[in-house]
């Protein structure tokens, strides 16, 4: 039993993406729905990356996605702040880790990280776009961000989209396949 334990702990925290990313929250708020499991919102502000808003997603193994989760992230940070144009600009995909750049109102830049896995779901908002900057690095030394000293977009942003689900239907329990 003592050997199934440590096994199933250590399988865990290998899937968890928290360990990769080198962050402290300043802030962090559980967020809850039937299909999640210890989701969080919450915000980082340092020296080295600036402001930073992050929302992981535990989906659980019961339930499924309505559509593209990166779109749904998307629209709803939009929305919520009323943004009148948002414009990809750029766009960087290295096995399950996303990097955009968006061009917002015509004038200001920002970035979003979206991670993922089979379960998980990382979005981090990166207003400074240092953050992106040294993640691409990572995968590509030779990468040359053409838009991390333009006039950067801020805001205080704090939705999710596991307490909007009740009302936009982004993730739903899938429905058993043998049904009698």
């Amino acid at each position: 039993m003592l050997i199934f334990l440590i096994i199933g702990c250590n399988s865990t925290k290998n899937l968890n993406l928290d360990n990769k990313l080198e962050l402290v929250l300043d802030e962090k708020s559980n967020t809850f729905d039937s299909c999640t499991n210890f989701s969080y919102i919450g915000s980082s502000m340092t020296k080295e990356f600036g402001q930073l808003f992050i929302e992981y997603i535990n989906l659980d193994s019961s339930c499924k996605w309505n559509g593209l989760s990166r779109g749904f992230f998307v629209d709803l940070f939009k929305s919520t702040l009323k943004i009148d144009s948002f414009k990809l600009i750029e766009r960087k995909d290295f096995k399950n880790y996303e990097f955009s750049t968006y061009l917002v109102d015509e004038k200001y830049f920002m970035n979003i990280i979206y991670i993922y896995t089979v379960y998980e779901d990382y979005f981090i908002i990166d207003y400074n776009g240092i953050y992106s900057n040294k993640l691409i690095k990572q995968f590509d030394g030779n990468y040359i961000n053409l838009y991390l000293n333009k006039p950067r977009f801020f805001s205080n942003y704090k939705n999710s989209l596991v307490r909007m689900n009740i009302l936009n239907s982004y993730f739903s329990r899938q429905k058993e396949r043998f049904e009698r």
